[in-house]
Protein backbone atom coordinates (compact mmCIF):
# COMPACT_ATOMS: atom_id res chain seq x y z
CA UNK A 1 0.00 0.00 0.00
CA UNK A 2 1.36 3.40 -0.97
CA UNK A 3 1.88 5.76 1.95
CA UNK A 4 1.32 9.42 1.16
CA UNK A 5 1.78 12.42 3.36
CA UNK A 6 -0.41 15.38 2.54
CA UNK A 7 1.44 18.68 2.46
CA UNK A 8 -1.79 20.65 2.13
CA UNK A 9 -1.03 23.99 0.53
CA UNK A 10 2.54 24.18 1.87
CA UNK A 11 5.26 25.21 -0.54
CA UNK A 12 8.99 25.62 0.02
CA UNK A 13 10.23 29.18 0.51
CA UNK A 14 12.30 30.58 -2.39
CA UNK A 15 15.60 30.42 -0.47
CA UNK A 16 15.05 26.81 0.58
CA UNK A 17 14.03 25.91 -2.97
CA UNK A 18 17.28 27.39 -4.33
CA UNK A 19 19.34 25.33 -1.89
CA UNK A 20 17.44 22.17 -2.83
CA UNK A 21 17.78 22.96 -6.54
CA UNK A 22 21.57 23.33 -6.22
CA UNK A 23 21.74 20.12 -4.19
CA UNK A 24 19.76 18.16 -6.81
CA UNK A 25 21.85 19.66 -9.64
CA UNK A 26 25.13 18.71 -7.94
CA UNK A 27 23.80 15.20 -7.25
CA UNK A 28 22.68 14.79 -10.87
CA UNK A 29 26.07 15.99 -12.08
CA UNK A 30 28.00 13.59 -9.86
CA UNK A 31 25.73 10.57 -10.36
CA UNK A 32 24.18 11.27 -13.77
CA UNK A 33 20.44 11.18 -13.34
CA UNK A 34 17.77 13.20 -15.13
CA UNK A 35 16.35 16.35 -13.59
CA UNK A 36 13.34 18.39 -14.71
CA UNK A 37 11.91 21.77 -13.76
CA UNK A 38 8.37 23.03 -14.38
CA UNK A 39 7.35 26.68 -14.26
CA UNK A 40 3.59 26.96 -13.95
CA UNK A 41 1.46 30.06 -14.28
CA UNK A 42 -2.21 29.83 -13.34
CA UNK A 43 -5.08 32.18 -13.89
CA UNK A 44 -8.08 31.58 -11.63
CA UNK A 45 -11.65 32.46 -12.50
CA UNK A 46 -14.59 32.53 -10.12
CA UNK A 47 -17.72 34.58 -9.52
CA UNK A 48 -16.97 35.44 -5.90
CA UNK A 49 -14.16 37.67 -4.72
CA UNK A 50 -13.52 35.45 -1.69
CA UNK A 51 -12.92 32.40 -3.90
CA UNK A 52 -10.43 34.36 -5.98
CA UNK A 53 -8.58 35.37 -2.81
CA UNK A 54 -8.27 31.69 -1.84
CA UNK A 55 -7.24 30.58 -5.35
CA UNK A 56 -3.51 30.33 -4.59
CA UNK A 57 -4.14 28.11 -1.58
CA UNK A 58 -6.53 25.83 -3.50
CA UNK A 59 -4.05 25.65 -6.38
CA UNK A 60 -1.10 24.74 -4.13
CA UNK A 61 -3.14 22.11 -2.29
CA UNK A 62 -4.17 20.46 -5.57
CA UNK A 63 -0.58 20.47 -6.84
CA UNK A 64 0.67 18.92 -3.59
CA UNK A 65 -2.04 16.27 -3.75
CA UNK A 66 -0.86 15.11 -7.18
CA UNK A 67 2.94 15.10 -6.94
CA UNK A 68 5.44 12.68 -5.42
CA UNK A 69 6.84 13.28 -1.95
CA UNK A 70 10.32 13.87 -3.47
CA UNK A 71 9.10 16.63 -5.80
CA UNK A 72 9.92 20.16 -4.66
CA UNK A 73 7.30 22.93 -5.14
CA UNK A 74 7.78 26.66 -4.51
CA UNK A 75 6.03 29.83 -5.53
CA UNK A 76 3.54 32.46 -4.60
CA UNK A 77 0.50 34.04 -6.14
CA UNK A 78 -0.09 32.81 -9.65
CA UNK A 79 3.40 31.32 -10.21
CA UNK A 80 4.70 27.96 -9.09
CA UNK A 81 8.00 26.18 -9.77
CA UNK A 82 8.20 22.42 -9.43
CA UNK A 83 11.52 20.55 -9.36
CA UNK A 84 11.25 16.89 -10.35
CA UNK A 85 14.32 14.89 -9.25
CA UNK A 86 15.20 11.75 -11.27
CA UNK A 87 12.62 12.69 -13.89
CA UNK A 88 13.48 12.62 -17.60
CA UNK A 89 11.69 14.43 -20.42
CA UNK A 90 9.09 11.64 -20.80
CA UNK A 91 8.31 11.84 -17.07
CA UNK A 92 8.09 15.64 -17.23
CA UNK A 93 5.62 15.36 -20.13
CA UNK A 94 3.53 12.94 -18.09
CA UNK A 95 3.44 15.34 -15.13
CA UNK A 96 2.48 18.27 -17.39
CA UNK A 97 -0.32 16.29 -19.02
CA UNK A 98 -1.57 15.07 -15.63
CA UNK A 99 -1.66 18.60 -14.22
CA UNK A 100 -3.48 19.96 -17.28
CA UNK A 101 -6.00 17.12 -16.98
CA UNK A 102 -6.58 17.76 -13.26
CA UNK A 103 -7.02 21.50 -13.70
CA UNK A 104 -9.57 21.15 -16.50
CA UNK A 105 -11.98 20.37 -13.64
CA UNK A 106 -13.60 23.01 -11.46
CA UNK A 107 -12.96 23.13 -7.73
CA UNK A 108 -15.05 24.17 -4.78
CA UNK A 109 -14.12 27.58 -3.41
CA UNK A 110 -15.52 29.74 -0.63
CA UNK A 111 -19.26 29.43 0.06
CA UNK A 112 -19.50 26.43 -2.30
CA UNK A 113 -18.69 28.62 -5.31
CA UNK A 114 -16.79 27.00 -8.14
CA UNK A 115 -13.35 28.10 -9.17
CA UNK A 116 -11.59 27.18 -12.40
CA UNK A 117 -7.92 27.44 -13.29
CA UNK A 118 -6.23 28.09 -16.60
CA UNK A 119 -2.64 26.82 -16.74
CA UNK A 120 0.40 27.47 -18.83
CA UNK A 121 3.44 25.30 -18.13
CA UNK A 122 7.03 25.69 -19.23
CA UNK A 123 9.23 22.67 -18.61
CA UNK A 124 12.90 21.88 -19.03
CA UNK A 125 14.66 18.56 -18.68
CA UNK A 126 18.29 17.46 -18.65
CA UNK A 127 19.71 13.92 -18.56
CA UNK A 128 22.29 14.85 -15.90
CA UNK A 129 26.05 14.84 -16.04
CA UNK A 130 28.69 17.55 -16.21
CA UNK A 131 26.77 19.91 -18.53
CA UNK A 132 23.84 20.32 -16.15
CA UNK A 133 23.33 23.60 -14.27
CA UNK A 134 20.53 25.23 -12.34
CA UNK A 135 20.79 28.26 -14.63
CA UNK A 136 20.23 26.04 -17.67
CA UNK A 137 17.08 24.48 -16.18
CA UNK A 138 15.69 27.87 -15.11
CA UNK A 139 16.45 29.58 -18.42
CA UNK A 140 14.96 26.82 -20.57
CA UNK A 141 11.86 26.51 -18.37
CA UNK A 142 11.30 30.31 -18.63
CA UNK A 143 11.67 30.11 -22.44
CA UNK A 144 9.20 27.23 -22.53
CA UNK A 145 6.73 29.14 -20.32
CA UNK A 146 6.88 32.14 -22.67
CA UNK A 147 6.12 29.82 -25.61
CA UNK A 148 3.25 28.23 -23.70
CA UNK A 149 1.76 31.67 -22.98
CA UNK A 150 1.96 32.40 -26.70
CA UNK A 151 0.08 29.15 -27.47
CA UNK A 152 -2.72 29.94 -25.03
CA UNK A 153 -4.38 28.48 -21.93
CA UNK A 154 -4.09 24.81 -20.91
CA UNK A 155 -0.83 24.25 -22.76
CA UNK A 156 2.68 23.16 -21.96
CA UNK A 157 6.02 23.35 -23.76
CA UNK A 158 8.97 21.15 -22.86
CA UNK A 159 12.57 21.95 -23.79
CA UNK A 160 14.83 18.92 -23.32
CA UNK A 161 18.55 18.60 -23.84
Amino acid sequence: MKKTISRGDDLYEAGVFEILLQYEVSRSKRYPAPLSLLKIEMTPSAVGKESLQNASSIFAAQINAHIRSVDIPTGSGSRLDLLLPTTDDAGARTVCERLLSIFKNKFSGANHETIAFSLQIGASSHPGGSTLSGEYLNQKAEEALAQSKFKGPHTYILIAK
